[in-house]
């Protein structure tokens, strides 16, 4: 080429919930007969989840009797959605006052978090929870040109925010500009208390910050616990974005339905500036899917919701406690049983373990495939025991290090419909992890 075409900033693009598929598929051409347990990705339709039928009957009444559903929408999102989405936001804070120009609708949350990242100045960095969803932390670090900066969440305190360590990165990196929160929490599962996320607050308005909170999960949550929004909590001291969509609680991933809010504009110019951006960057869009957003003002409002809703959280709790229950009876980890979203991040205790641990593979090409993966360089120990895991079970896992994690270990869904093929999964995960400790 007359110029190079390689950009060193797409080495920060990772996602291992989908980079330990391609792993699967190699396995898969070498045994046809492999059979794939999918526990990585948090897609609830491929788990058992249905969409509700009052939905698949308002998409095929629109779908067949307006034609205006089939072309585009507004660039910041069709109207009647952002005035719902307006309203929704001040019924969760009555002050809030948003309205539909704080509304930006995106082809699914992950665009919407590489639209506001990537508007964003390089030295203007959002630090990151660790674990860490991918999405964010590899967006924030491609914009940036530079590695992620994150704050630890603490796995022998329910996942806690530890506080201390992110006013201690906060100090240290003065280029820190915004805080991400990610609650309920994915990976971890975790439903930060009331007074954590005040102290959040707390340190966002002492070092002149804003908040990043994804709230994707926030109507699922259980286990007795309580999802604050982070607008009410801010209210109103703080600029603060707040991102939402359809895709998980509904459940409509195919959707590709996502928004941005846009909280306390006024009280930065900078800020204000800078939403003015990111709707400027979704003008070259055009608009987002336009299908889903006819929709929205009818999905949550439904007399059949509640009780859908309900019942897919009672079965996010039963699991949450089979799985860990399983788990922490393994000696050598440590799980947290979720308590919103539907994933718990599992780590082993330090020095568990290490890098001549096997299990044992059948097939002599499948073998030789993932010995030659496990011995990359630079390749973590809980990376070579998810590709073992793998080869040997067929059960998916993301390790722990895919999520920029400073633990060792695993995460996992918790949306499998069906309680004996759940504890046939984990009770063979559990004999797999005992054989690997043990090798």
């Amino acid at each position: 080429m007359r110029n190079s075409l390689y950009n060193a900033k797409l080495n920060y693009l990772q996602y291992g919930i989908r980079e330990i598929v391609l792993i699967a598929d190699q396995i898969k051409q070498r045994e046809p007969a492999f059979a794939m347990i999918p526990e990585n990705i948090g897609d609830p339709i491929i788990k058992g989840w249905t969409t509700p039928q009052y939905v698949k009957d308002l998409l095929c009444d629109i779908a067949r009797n307006k034609d205006v559903v089939w072309g585009y929408v507004h660039s910041r999102g069709l109207e009647r959605a952002r005035e719902w989405v307006a309203q929704d936001a001040n019924r969760c804070y009555p002050k809030a006052h948003l309205t539909i120009d704080d509304i930006v609708f995106a082809n699914g949350l992950g665009a919407a978090i590489g639209l506001t990242y990537v508007a964003l100045p390089e030295k203007a960095r959002v630090i990151q929870p660790s674990p860490s969803y991918p999405t964010h932390a590899s967006l924030e670090a491609f914009a940036s040109g530079k590695e992620s900066i994150s704050y630890n969440c603490d796995p022998k305190h329910g996942w806690e925010i530890d506080l201390d360590h992110l006013e201690s990165q906060i100090r240290n990196h003065p280029d820190i500009t915004g805080i991400l929160v990610v609650n309920p929490n994915n990976p971890t599962g975790a439903v930060y208390a009331r007074e954590t996320l005040e102290r959040v607050v707390d340190l966002a308005l002492k070092y002149n910050l804003f908040i990043l909170a994804d709230e994707i999960y926030y109507r699922l949550v259980y286990n007795g616990k309580v999802h604050h929004h982070m607008s009410a909590v801010v209210d109103g001291r703080v600029p603060l974005i707040v991102m939402r969509g359809i895709s998980k609680d509904i459940p409509w991933p195919g959707s590709r339905c996502g928004w941005i809010e846009f909280h306390n504009t006024k009280r930065n110019a900078d800020f204000a500036a800078f939403a003015e951006g990111v709707k400027k960057r979704m003008l070259l869009e055009v608009g987002a899917t336009s299908m889903p957003q006819h929709l929205i003002p009818y999905l949550y409002d439904h007399p059949d919701f509640q009780a859908h809703l309900d019942a897919n959280n009672q079965k996010l709790e039963e699991n949450s406690r089979t799985i860990a229950g399983i788990l922490n009876s393994i000696r050598e980890v440590t799980c947290n049983p979720s308590n919103g979203a539907f994933y718990i991040t599992s780590v082993f205790e330090p020095g568990v373990l290490h890098d001549q641990q096997t299990l044992p593979i059948e097939n002599a090409a499948v073998r030789t495939f993932i010995e030659q993966e496990v011995q990359k360089p630079g390749i973590a120990l809980d990376k070579r025991f998810a590709y073992y895991l793998l080869a040997n079970t067929g059960i998916v896992v993301t390790p722990a290090s895919d999520f920029f994690s400073p633990y060792v270990g695993f995460r996992v869904t918790t949306l499998d419909r069906d309680p004996e093929k759940l504890k046939l999964t984990y009770g063979k995960l559990k004999a797999a992890i005992q054989a690997y400790v043990a090798s």
